[in-house]
């Protein structure tokens, strides 16, 4: 019986590498990266466009950012909630020791909806860096990855 062809594509990934544990001082040197904006692999060029898009690759290294298929950064999601609602969390854990015991019930209420409204979607750049900086740092980049640098003569 001959084969049909399915209409849908599916993505392989473009660099596949074993999963590693990073040491302390990786994750450390993560870390900074990640508040800087900057490339996980290298620390040199900004993963971020000015209005928030992630970059192809990497000014300095030349590494990808979209390291497999299209919806790459969709785990970036995760991140993305779960640093916003810490973040509400915090400020409402924040207020409500400060307030004892007087602690503003209606504004909480109200606040917290506001807070993750406007707190979610301006952290969607920045969970992205997060999510590319933990796949570096659990699969590590191997040189396939890596777009060789533009020569200037």
């Amino acid at each position: 019986m001959p084969e049909v062809a399915s209409p849908v594509r599916h993505h392989s990934r473009k660099a596949e590498t074993a999963l590693r544990q990073p040491d302390l001082l990786d994750v450390a040197r993560s870390i900074g990266r990640v508040f800087l904006l900057r490339c996980p692999h290298c620390g040199g060029g900004p993963v971020l466009k000015p209005l928030g898009s992630v970059r192809e690759n990497c000014r300095a290294c030349g590494l990808r950012f979209e390291r497999t298929d299209h919806s790459y950064f969709s785990g970036a999601m995760f991140f993305g909630i779960l640093i916003s609602e810490g973040l509400v969390v915090l400020t409402l854990v924040v207020t409500m020791f400060v307030t004892w015991p007087n602690v503003p019930w209606d504004a909480i209420q109200w606040g917290a909806a506001a807070g993750l409204i406007l707190v979610a979607p301006a952290l969607i750049p920045f969970s992205r860096v997060v999510w590319l900086a933990i796949d570096v740092l659990l699969r590590p980049v191997v040189p396939e990855e890596l777009k060789p640098a533009p020569t200037v003569l």
